[in-house]
C-alpha cells in the first residue's frame, strides 16, 4: 500500500475517543507505513477536529445535498457519517483506494487492511466481508405462520425488512431478501470503480421512498451488486469480526471463535453499546483453554488487561 491509499472513517463527538483510538490501532499495527487516516466530521467538537487534523488526519464535512433528509439529520446529525460512506471518492479526491472503518473498529493485524485493498484492485470490486458464514447459527429470519402449516412463513431477514421500507419493489425484494448483507462498517474501493455512482444512485431512491436513513448505505451496497451486477470480492470474518470473543492470552491477541484460531484482524464493537461508551466495561471472553476473562474489546485497554494479566476468571 502506499500514500495512494486513505483509511477513512467517521462520527461525533461521542465517538471520538473511538475514533481516536482507531487511529492509534492503525499506528500500533503499522508503524512502518502508517496510513493517510480520513475522518467524516458528523459533529465533533472543534478541539476535538483540531486534535485529529494535529495528528495528521484530514477532516472533512459533508455537504449539504438535496437527496439526504433534513428532517433525518437535523435529528441525528451523527447520520452525515453512515452517508458520506457512499460519497468517500468525492469526500477525499486524489486517493486511488478508499477503505472505510466504522468509528467502533480498530486494527489489530493489519494483513487485514493490505486484504482489502487487494481485494478492491479485483477488477474495481467491491471490497466486503458478508453477513453470513459460520459465525450466523440462522442465516436469515423466519417468522413461521398459522405453526408452520403447510410451510407458510414470513421472511424478516436484514434486506427483506429494510428494502421494503426502501419502497422496493416485490421482485427485486424476493430476491435481496434471500441474500447475505454485505457488511458495510467495513469496506474498500477504488476511486475509480462503477460501484460510487450505482450506491449514490440507490441511496436517493431510498430516501425518496421514506428508507431508513441509518440503514440506507447497507441496502444501496447489496442494490448495487445483486441487482446491478457490480464487481464482488467477498472477504474473511477476520477483515470484520464481530462475535463471538475468544482470546490467545499468549499473544494476546483477539482470535476467531473457532478452529483454527487465527488472528483477527479488525475488531468491531457493534451491538457492544457499554464497551463502545464506557472503556471500563468489559465482555466475558474464552481462551484457547476453554477458560472465561473478563476483558475489554477497546484498543489499548484489551493490550493492557490481557497483557498484564489482570482478567478475572
Amino acid at each position: 500500500m502506499t500514500q495512494t491509499t486513505i483509511i477513512v472513517t467517521g462520527g461525533d463527538s461521542v465517538y471520538f475517543p473511538l475514533i481516536d483510538e482507531l487511529r492509534q490501532s492503525l499506528l500500533a499495527a503499522a508503524p512502518a507505513e502508517p496510513p493517510v487516516f480520513g475522518v467524516i466530521d458528523a459533529g465533533l467538537t472543534p478541539e476535538q477536529a483540531a486534535a485529529l487534523t494535529a495528528s495528521g488526519a484530514l477532516v472533512v464535512r459533508v455537504p449539504d445535498h438535496p437527496s439526504f433528509p433534513a428532517g433525518a439529520l437535523r435529528k441525528r446529525p451523527a447520520l452525515a457519517a453512515n452517508f458520506g460512506k457512499l460519497w468517500l471518492d468525492q469526500l477525499f479526491p486524489g486517493f486511488e483506494t478508499l477503505l472505510w472503518l466504522d468509528a467502533d473498529t480498530w486494527v489489530q493485524d493489519y494483513s487485514a487492511v493490505r486484504l482489502m485493498h487487494g481485494a478492491a484492485q479485483q477488477n474495481g470490486a467491491l471490497a466486503i466481508v458478508p453477513g453470513a458464514g459460520r459465525y450466523w447459527e440462522r442465516q436469515a429470519d423466519v417468522r413461521f405462520l398459522f405453526g408452520g402449516i403447510g410451510g407458510l412463513a414470513q421472511l424478516r431477514s436484514f434486506n427483506f425488512k429494510n428494502g421494503r421500507h426502501a419502497g422496493l419493489p416485490l421482485k427485486v425484494l424476493r430476491d435481496l431478501g434471500t441474500r447475505a448483507l454485505l457488511n458495510a462498517g467495513v469496506f474498500a474501493l477504488r476511486a475509480d470503480s462503477p460501484h460510487w455512482e450505482a450506491l449514490r444512485r440507490w441511496q436517493a431512491f431510498i430516501f425518496r421512498n421514506g428508507g431508513k436513513p441509518f440503514t440506507s448505505d447497507q441496502i444501496a451496497m447489496g442494490l448495487s451488486v445483486y441487482q446491478d451486477g457490480l464487481p464482488v470480492e467477498l472477504l474473511p470474518t477476520t477483515c470484520n469480526y464481530i462475535r463471538p470473543w475468544r482470546v490467545d492470552m499468549s499473544q494476546p491477541a483477539i482470535v476467531e471463535f473457532y478452529y483454527p484460531y487465527a488472528k483477527v484482524g479488525i475488531v468491531h464493537l457493534a451491538g457492544q453499546k457499554e464497551i463502545r461508551f464506557d472503556p471500563n466495561a468489559t465482555a466475558e471472553v474464552l481462551d484457547l483453554q476453554g477458560q472465561t476473562h473478563h476483558l475489554s474489546l477497546r484498543f489499548g485497554h484489551f493490550q493492557r488487561m490481557a497483557g498484564a494479566g489482570n482478567a478475572t476468571p
